[in-house]
């Protein structure tokens, strides 16, 4: 009788203990006040949406707030409050904020704030500051990380507290003006962070789409031109730069971003280095924070540069010319198309990864572009060798600038050097029996190896005599830089039709214009570009079916 009264009393026991919580819903949310409040998620159902883009923590996938459940907050006061689970739980956490006002269930509208896992103290618990109006309710959401059972749930407390920072410059709106330093000391210790996320964007890969414990400063030259801030294997931590504006305003959003960047090209322990064009007068504010969590102290530097020039087929838009050449030629190295990575520019928003890039989990590059025709060829060998010892180079085909070529449909077409193998050579298939007008596009992965210098070479059975490759030979320009009077020299090596485009770095024409036929020999052709704003750009060539590319600076 008593281990039957026993066992009763421990099912009941165990029942109550894994029963459903009273505010698994959003509708029976229960109202919580400044302070310590105890909670679990254990025996809760997921009833709050996914958002999906927002709050993802180092190598994760985007997840759902799993197991959830709901808390009014009216705070008292008007300031900022911060809300934490940081050590205090028993399981991986995520805590979400819906704004005043937010129905249930809420939508991805009515997100206000969120955060998966806090400062690096916290591991795997969650820490978010979000400013509050007296008076208004806000809808407090807790769960765990999983997209769906068995996702993560537990118990523990979380406190509501008003937030003072210690940190002068912890907030945007209290962003430090500065101007043109070197070695400026900083510190993201005990930072919180009140930037936005900026998900898809390759700034904020690697699975943490914000920059952690971030820190704010305001930029107003005196001067156009371009600057370089960096912390370049000057900071002891894994840091993040970001930029907006210009004339940004306090609370930035993922649209105010300007510049950014996550791991600088030869920087030690994962540090950063950006430029960014400027003009007088108006105001950029710099947000330096870390990866996952991370802060530190270190010193950064910003100062006034004459920007790198890129190659001139940093753009798909303006290409080099390449050709097929034969066996012979190319085991002789006769002729070899030699480029450069470094300098070299991406734009994250077309940019498609190498299909034989086996980390697709964000990063930033250096791409540059070549045209050339198949001539009929059926099959082509590919020959990619590194020059500059150590960089790595990814090689991918395309049958225009938007269309990557399947690795399926056309087997071997992306290759890659490493540090172990740098020549390598592929066998592209499937190719049509009809010429075809092809791009390779040859990549360098800044954030984890180095840019530099590389040839390579197209073989095939049908092959250009390379005597006769191009029209336009001793392409140039002067002055460069200029200040509006550009100067074009060049040689035909027979009459063609001769026609120019300007182009800027996001590839849109800003100027063109037809010489109609020229004879062969040397030409000088004279343009007045004083209209054109200052910046960098591209000068391409045409005559007949050759084109060439320079570029130059205005000033």
């Amino acid at each position: 009788m008593k281990r039957s009264l026993l066992f009763v009393l421990s099912f009941v026991f165990a029942i109550g203990l894994y029963a459903q919580p009273p505010n698994d819903s959003c509708a029976n949310a229960i109202a919580v006040n400044v302070g310590t409040t105890s909670f679990t998620t254990i025996g809760a159902s997921t009833d709050g949406p996914a958002h999906p883009n927002n709050c993802t923590s180092s190598g994760s996938t985007p997840d759902s707030t799993f197991a959830d459940v709901w808390y009014t907050f009216t705070p008292g006061f008007t300031g900022t409050v911060k809300w934490s689970l940081c050590g205090t739980a028993d399981f991986d956490t995520k805590i979400v904020v819906y704004s005043p006002g937010s129905a249930c269930p809420p939508t991805d509208e009515d997100l206000y704030a969120c955060n998966e896992d806090g400062p690096s103290l916290c591991d795997v618990t969650s820490e978010a500051v979000f400013d509050v109006t007296a008076g208004e309710t806000y809808l407090l959401r807790i769960g765990g990380y999983g997209d769906g059972s068995p996702g993560e749930s537990g118990s523990g407390t979380f406190s509501l507290t008003e937030f003072t920072s210690t940190v002068p410059n912890d907030f945007c709106q209290d962003a430090i003006s500065i101007g043109l330093v070197e070695d400026y000391a900083f510190s993201t210790v005990e930072a919180v962070t009140d930037g936005p996320d900026h998900p898809n964007n390759p700034c904020f890969g690697f699975g943490s789409i914000t920059a952690d414990a971030d820190i704010w400063y305001v930029f107003t030259p005196d001067f156009d031109g371009f600057v370089n801030w960096s912390t370049c294997s000057t900071a002891a931590f894994d840091t993040r730069l970001a930029v907006y504006g210009p004339n940004a305003s306090c609370p930035v959003e993922d649209g105010d971003l300007y510049s950014c960047n996550d791991d600088g090209q030869n920087c030690t322990s994962y540090t950063s280095s950006l430029n960014f064009e400027v003009q007088a007068g108006n105001s950029y504010l710099l947000r330096l924070g870390g990866y996952s969590g991370d802060q530190g102290q270190g010193t950064f530097s910003l100062t006034e540069i004459v920007p790198p020039v890129p190659p001139v087929n940093d753009l798909c838009a303006v290409p080099d010319t390449a050709y097929v050449i034969s066996q012979a030629e190319a085991d002789a190295l006769e002729v070899i198309f030699e480029g450069t990575t470094l300098n070299g520019t991406f734009d994250n928003d077309t940019f498609t990864y190498p299909q034989c890039l086996t980390n697709q989990n964000g990063g930033e590059f250096s791409d540059v572009w070549y045209a050339f025709n198949t001539l009929g060829n059926t099959e082509l060998e590919i020959r990619l060798a590194a020059v500059t010892e150590g960089a790595i180079f990814y090689a991918d085909l395309y049958l225009d600038c938007n269309e990557q070529a399947d690795t399926t449909a056309y087997p071997g077409s992306c290759l890659n050097t490493s540090a172990d193998e740098t020549y390598v050579t592929t066998t592209i298939s499937g190719l049509p029996a009809d010429s075809l007008d092809m791009w390779l596009h040859i990549t360098t992965r800044l954030t984890s190896d180095p840019a530099g210098d590389f040839f390579f070479q197209i073989v095939g059975d049908n092959f250009v005599d390379a005597r006769e490759a191009s029209a336009v030979e001793r392409l140039s320009v002067f002055p460069n830089p200029t200040t509006g009077g550009l100067s074009t020299v060049f040689s035909l090596k027979e009459a063609s039709p001769v026609r120019t485009t300007v182009y800027n770095l996001l590839g849109e024409a800003v100027s063109s214009r037809q010489y109609g036929t020229l004879l062969s020999g040397q030409h000088t052709l004279a343009a007045n570009l004083a209209e054109l704003p200052s910046g960098i750009y591209i000068l391409k060539l045409e005559a007949g079916d050759s084109a060439r590319s320079v570029k130059f600076i205005k000033q």
